[in-house]
């Protein structure tokens, strides 16, 4: 059995967006380094994060492959279906959906309609025999049973010892194919990944697959859902079929479902669920049984239903399948299961802060006075000393304040501007100017109240440079560039991804120019000098050699007179 957490985050995909803090309604989501990890043990498994992360960094746990293995090692893999298929399916009957799934090798198809039908009757006989329970809080919904464990365990003695339709249809799927069965529920809904996995319920189905996760299985093996080709008869509404829909299980345990019944509540959405839960342990609310369903308008709005159809549509959906006959008649009463389940404190004690810790906290992001305190909500939480006392527990990081780290980065912006000594331009790709350095200023004798939103080239004719780089959104490095006869800057023009600007730094390069044509002019002049240097001592060289030869001719001629006269002396 795998026991890793329902929802995990692609680190790679996780952005700094804080998304997912803010949507999660019991800050379950823990942030470091930037990156956003779901804690498992407050975590109630709504998937609320799921569904408004805009990067899809959330990742679901995929039973798929261990459902693909228990049919390839040849198990009785049984399906139940939960009964809001057709909103998502927009079948007209149950078989359409079955032969699908037979087609995927699953040896059957149930109805989970069969586990609501107990567990509803299940909730009405314990509100007739335990009335000391009032109010008995619905225990169908695992968000809502993860919800009062983990945040209201007060109220664990109002919550029906009774499974959820998931666990009692697995549970007589058990018995009726035998207890080597492989269950397989397959639903909208996220939690009942997690709540197979529960001590109390262990065994009684082993994975749990979403309508989305099934319909890219079907596609990916080629297999239709086929339309129905026998008119569809219709019966009277089969009460269990509405279960999805809020006030479902009321209706199927046949209980008024009338709204202004005051005996009786029911209520869909988280924050309409805590609003119930309050009064519950307030005691202010008089009432034999409140039914609570996590999602809006009950799981026909399940996690993996939003991008399907409306939550009316689908709710009118499953209301019209109500109608129609079904396969296989529901369970007697002595085929029911054991539906009793035990339901214990799950809650993490919160540690206490000081006064002196959450204000060196709210110090460190520079609040020092309840004005500072804006409470904008951008981090995730509702106030700044919500988010100090996150940090103190390790859910949060100073950083996630971001109105500081607005004001921090423009700070450090503003001294980098002030205190390069480079120009430096910042445009849009419009060539407008948006920003401008001291030193630009000094550079070009303006203010920049004066040109800010002007077009560059009111202040820098040659704007050529800034419209290559916007136009191939390639740097440019080191260009010379000639503003005015007085002025000759180096530019180096860089885009900013993702932000449509252009910053360009100019350093001013008129006297290094300037010096570097005086050097040119003095290497000309010495070249030529030394040149004609040269060729006078060429020339000197060259008469200097004439006259040495013509005196050693001479010479010669002298010495050769000489030696004849001795030799003809000594006669020789």
């Amino acid at each position: 059995m795998r026991s890793d957490w329902v929802i995990s985050t692609n680190r790679a995909r996780c952005r700094d967006c804080y998304r997912c803090v803010r949507g999660c309604p019991v800050k379950a989501v823990r942030v470091r380094e930037g990156q956003a990890q779901i804690v498992p043990e407050l975590c109630i498994a709504c998937a609320h994060c799921v569904r408004v992360c805009p990067q899809g960094a959330k990742v679901i746990r995929d039973d798929r492959e261990a459902v693909r293995q228990a049919i390839a090692n040849g198990l009785k893999v049984v399906a139940t279906v939960a009964p809001s298929a057709p909103a998502f399916f927009a079948i007209d009957t149950f078989d359409q959906l079955a032969d699908a799934l037979q087609a995927l090798g699953f040896i059957a198809v149930e109805e989970t309609a069969f586990g609501a039908e107990m567990v509803g009757k299940a909730h009405r006989e314990l509100v007739d025999a335990e009335p000391e329970r009032w109010p008995i809080i619905t225990s169908s919904c695992p968000v809502v049973v993860n919800l009062i464990e983990r945040y209201y365990p007060d109220l664990i003695p109002h919550l029906a010892p009774i499974v959820s339709p998931m666990i009692a249809h697995g549970r007589w799927l058990q018995q009726h194919y035998g207890s080597n069965t492989y269950v397989v529920f397959i639903g909208p809904c996220i939690a009942k990944k997690a709540e197979i996995l529960r001590e109390p319920v262990l065994g009684a189905v082993q994975a749990a697959i979403t309508y989305a996760e099934l319909q890219e299985w079907l596609d990916a093996e080629g297999i239709r859902i086929v339309p129905t080709q026998r008119a569809v008869e219709v019966v009277p509404r089969v009460n269990a079929r509405i279960f999805p829909v809020e006030g479902g299980l009321v209706g199927t345990a046949n209980m008024d479902t009338d709204i202004l019944t005051s005996h009786i509540v029911t209520t869909s959405g988280l924050e309409a669920c805590e609003d119930v839960l309050r009064g519950v342990r307030s005691g202010s609310l008089a009432a034999c049984m409140v039914e609570l369903m996590a999602c809006e308008g009950g799981c026909i709005n399940g996690p993996v239903m939003e991008d399907q159809v409306s939550a009316f549509l689908a709710r009118q959906r499953v209301i019209q399948f109500a109608a129609r006959r079904q396969p296989r008649p529901l369970p007697t009463r002595e085929q029911w299961p054991d539906l009793s389940c035990h339901y214990a404190d799950r809650s993490v004690v919160t540690p206490e802060f000081g006064e002196a810790q959450i204000l060196e906290v709210l110090h460190a992001v520079d609040k020092f006075s309840p004005e500072d305190e804006l409470n904008c909500g951008a981090c995730g939480y509702s106030s700044c000393r919500e988010k100090a006392i996150a940090t103190l527990r390790g859910m949060a990081e100073p950083t996630m304040c971001i109105p500081y780290m607005r004001r921090r980065a423009e700070s450090l912006r503003q001294v980098v501007m002030d205190v390069t000594p480079d120009a430096v331009l910042i445009v849009d790709t419009r060539l407008y100017i948006q920003e401008m350095s001291p030193s630009a200023e000094k550079m070009f004798g303006t203010r920049l109240s004066q040109v800010v939103g002007r077009p560059l080239q009111s202040i820098l004719p040659a704007t050529d440079g800034f419209a290559r780089v916007r136009n191939t959104g390639q740097p440019l490095l080191n260009e010379t560039v000639t503003i005015r006869p007085e002025l000759v800057v180096e530019q180096t023009i860089v885009p900013v991804k993702g932000q449509s600007l252009l910053v360009g730094i100019l350093r001013d390069v008129t006297d290094e120019q300037r010096h570097r044509r005086e050097l040119e002019h003095i290497r000309r002049e010495t070249l030529a000098r030394t040149e004609q240097v040269v060729n006078n001592q060429m020339r000197v060289a060259q008469e200097i050699a004439q006259l040495l030869g013509e005196t050693t001719a001479e010479a010669k001629v002298a010495l050769s007179r000489l030696a004849r006269l001795l030799q003809e002396d000594r006669g020789e």
